[in-house]
């Protein structure tokens, strides 16, 4: 079941390149109005939460969501404005890479260490991405430049998701990600303000990507991948994650007519792979973790 989740997370969360494609609001506006509904639309079932939890709860499980709020905000700007550079496919795995750079974070943030199998699907990720990099390269000096964009986006997302693995203290999910999302969404209205985002003209026409955008990848995406650190090991969640490149390349092709170069076909297959490899990880974690459980 938790890996059912993880993967509706991915699903949800490979959309969101095609309405930010579709959408052209501001990247720092954007990021501020998908974040708002977000955390308004939670607020009902982290007030629930709140009720039921409250003599447990203190100032710090506010702090703890305050810094991945902030480093959320800086990811979701920069993965906008890579994404509109690139292709999507190529936006899609390089900013879902987060395996090359979670093991460094686990270890200095949470102390965990990846297992040996965990190491083969990291380095059958990073074969994809050394692919696409040489092919774009070659093929489009802007096209490399967005991806190198989305490349630091990508260790931004790292950073985030394994601070949701070392703050899995609090509660329930909704008690973290609800006042997270509230965090990044101010934190982005007040760069906005100062840089001078302007504001859309033709609301009608960009409502329904603001919309989804909030919906799809963040209310239900993102939320499920951090329900998903809170009870998997993180570098699994981080490799399995990488599935959203192939449901984005399928996703592009359809809805916007952009076909994959050959590069994404070997890619793609090393992503599953690696996939593959983490979830058996997993499984053999989880029920290592469940015997000893049983025996004491």
């Amino acid at each position: 079941m938790p890996y059912l989740a993880l993967l509706a997370g991915c699903l949800a969360c490979s959309t969101s390149v095609l309405w930010i494609k579709l959408s052209h609001v501001d990247p720092v506006l954007l990021t501020g109005l998908r974040l708002a509904i977000a955390a308004t639309a939670l607020a009902p079932w982290a007030v629930r939460d709140w009720r039921r939890h409250r003599a447990e709860l203190n100032w710090t499980h506010l702090r703890d969501s305050a810094l991945p709020g902030l480093v959320l905000a800086v990811h979701f700007f920069s993965w906008i404005y890579g994404a509109r550079l690139t292709l999507a496919t190529n936006g899609s795995l390089i900013v879902n890479l987060t395996p090359i750079a979670t093991p460094f974070l686990l270890a200095a943030l949470s102390s965990e260490r990846v297992t040996r199998r965990e190491v083969i699907a990291t380095l059958l990720a990073a074969t994809g991405l050394l692919i696409l990099f040489v092919t774009d390269f070659r093929l489009s000096a802007e096209t490399f430049y967005g991806d190198v964009v989305c490349l630091g986006s990508m260790v931004l997302f790292a950073l985030y998701l394994v601070l949701g693995r070392k703050f899995r203290h609090h509660p329930t999910t909704m008690l973290y990600v609800t006042p997270l999302y509230a965090i990044a969404a101010a934190a982005s209205f007040g760069v906005a303000a100062l840089v001078g985002s302007p504001w859309p003209t033709d609301w009608r026409a960009e409502a329904p990507w603001v919309l989804l955008l909030a919906l799809l990848p963040t209310i239900i995406g993102h939320s499920l991948l951090n329900r998903a650190m809170r009870q998997m090991r993180g570098q699994v969640v981080a490799v399995v994650n990488m599935s959203q490149f192939v449901f984005a390349g399928m996703f592009a092709w359809m809805a916007l007519g952009e076909r994959p170069h050959a590069a994404f076909y070997p890619a793609a297959f090393l992503v599953v792979a690696a996939g593959v490899v983490a979830a058996g990880a997993g499984w053999r974690w989880r029920r290592s973790a469940r015997a000893v459980s049983d025996a004491t």
